[in-house]
């Protein structure tokens, strides 16, 4: 797979594309990648940044949750960069998990088979890893620097990163994903009521540049603000849908197909069946156990 072309948000901020899973690098006295995409895209990450680093070290991974698709490539560059990785405390201990560990490389496979790729890269434990919370910053150089901020609600893990002074933020899957159309499809897997509240400390930043780990980014903060209210009125109308499919059914697989054939049609949601069924009935899950009060394991 190769990447399309590389965009710079700002001269120290170098996006490269891809239609899937774009990649971040943040260019400092210290450098620092957001997130690390899918296995089947590590060799080809790991070329471009070395283009753009050139002869100076990749210091930190910072990752927004510990889901597949955002960490599948991160101990194939690890072992190439040799950098140390940071996330909130719950996915430090859940990236720390053999079975967890064995869970995400079988999606990232699941993944390169349907890419067609027989290659034998695999996600593998990480090392190094620290966590971090609420509120902490990470330094960049002396003027700059990347605050914290918990995001749960998509996973319990997730945590959204702003780059200062350049006020842009980074959500990982907290704010949604926004199709290429400008759809929006929320993603409320842990908890819907976590989701909302996360919405709502993300609009309340006030970002400049809202940088998605799909797709795109958003850049001015008059769009970034009427994408997170459209997020937050979509995200809504989810949860309304779905409580209106469990007075019809308890069965979740049916709920789930539902969203993935009406609700969610878009490419950007493209990959293993399995991820796509549990994330829907996680879905339904959260909305059931929050609102019905009779939750289903």
């Amino acid at each position: 797979m190769k990447i399309k072309k590389i965009d710079f948000i700002t001269s120290d901020v170098v996006l490269f594309h891809n239609k899937t899973f774009p990649l971040y690098i943040i260019k400092g006295d210290k450098n620092f990648l957001i997130d690390s995409g899918v296995t089947t895209l590590a060799n080809t990450f790991a070329a471009d940044i070395e283009s753009i680093l050139e002869e100076k070290d990749l210091d930190t991974l910072l990752l927004t949750h510990s889901h597949w698709d955002h960490t599948g490539a991160a101990s194939i560059l690890q072992k190439k960069f040799n950098f140390t990785i940071k996330a909130s405390q719950r996915a430090v201990e859940l990236l720390q998990k053999p079975k967890v560990v064995k869970f995400i490389n079988r999606l990232n496979q699941d993944y390169k088979d349907q890419l067609g790729d027989d290659s034998d890269a695999e996600f593998t434990m990480l090392q190094n890893l620290s966590p971090l919370n609420e509120g902490d910053r990470v330094e960049i150089s002396a003027d700059r620097y990347i605050e914290v901020f918990e995001t749960p609600g998509h996973t319990q893990c997730s945590v959204s990163y702003l780059l200062q002074p350049e006020n842009i933020l980074f959500p990982g899957d907290a704010a949604g994903v926004v199709e290429t159309d400008g759809s929006v499809k929320p993603l409320f897997l842990s908890s819907y009521k976590n989701y909302e509240d996360s919405l709502k400390k993300l609009i309340n930043i006030e970002a400049e540049i809202l940088a998605f780990p799909h797709n795109r980014y958003l850049k001015g903060k008059d769009t970034v603000a009427n994408y997170l209210a459209r997020s937050l009125e979509r995200t809504r109308q989810t949860k309304d849908e779905i409580l209106n499919l469990l007075g019809q059914t308890d069965d979740y697989d049916q709920i789930a197909e539902f969203l993935l054939k009406k609700e969610f049609p878009k490419p950007t949601l493209l990959g293993p069946p399995e991820a796509l069924m549990i994330n829907f009935k996680a879905m339904a899950n959260t909305v059931n156990r929050e609102f019905s009060g009779d939750s289903q394991e």
